[in-house]
């Protein structure tokens, strides 16, 4: 991406600081956005953000059509230097998890072994077409637990985590 949208980003997460801190007093604050391409009126890169807050949720997802990219990903700390760093390496589909397995993380390869790999025994997975994509629904077990997770397929051989959950 342009240096231009990276410094109106790291502008941008600025401003919302105080609305990020706030949102930890009730949940998990979440930064919403949309880049466009063309520039705006001003020559600065088109740009929106702001924060919403899920009460015991993260979720994230990126989303690329039509010359934007529509994204929200978690923002774990308020640092507005560190979360801009992540949601960067997010927004370039670099793995931001840190070695966790969480939403928005990017898998390559056969989707199975790719969830072995990470630890867990797939028990079963569904194929449910949607559109012109795919969407996978799996249930595994890792050291007792259940997850139930949805995975996206974004092209052949790579996927994207869209939710896990511990049943």
């Amino acid at each position: 991406m342009n240096p231009k949208i990276r410094r109106e980003l790291a502008r941008k997460l600025e401003l919302v600081r105080d609305e990020i801190e706030d949102g930890f007093q009730y949940g998990v604050p979440h930064i919403v956005g949309e880049i466009r391409n063309a520039p705006d009126d001003d020559g600065y890169p088109n740009l929106s953000l702001s924060v919403v807050v899920f009460e015991n949720a993260r979720y994230s997802f990126l989303l690329r059509e039509d010359g934007r990219a529509l994204f929200m990903y978690p923002a774990e700390n308020s640092n507005p230097r560190r979360l801009f760093f992540n949601l960067w390496r997010f927004l370039d589909g670099k793995d931001h998890s840190g070695g966790r397995f969480e939403p928005g993380m990017h898998l390559r390869g056969i989707l199975r072994s790719a969830i072995q790999r990470a630890g867990f025994e797939v028990l079963w997975m569904n194929v449910r077409p949607a559109g012109d994509g795919e969407y996978i629904d799996v249930w595994a077990v890792k050291d007792g637990v259940r997850y139930n997770m949805l995975f996206e397929k974004i092209s052949s051989g790579e996927y994207v985590l869209l939710e896990i959950e511990k049943v």
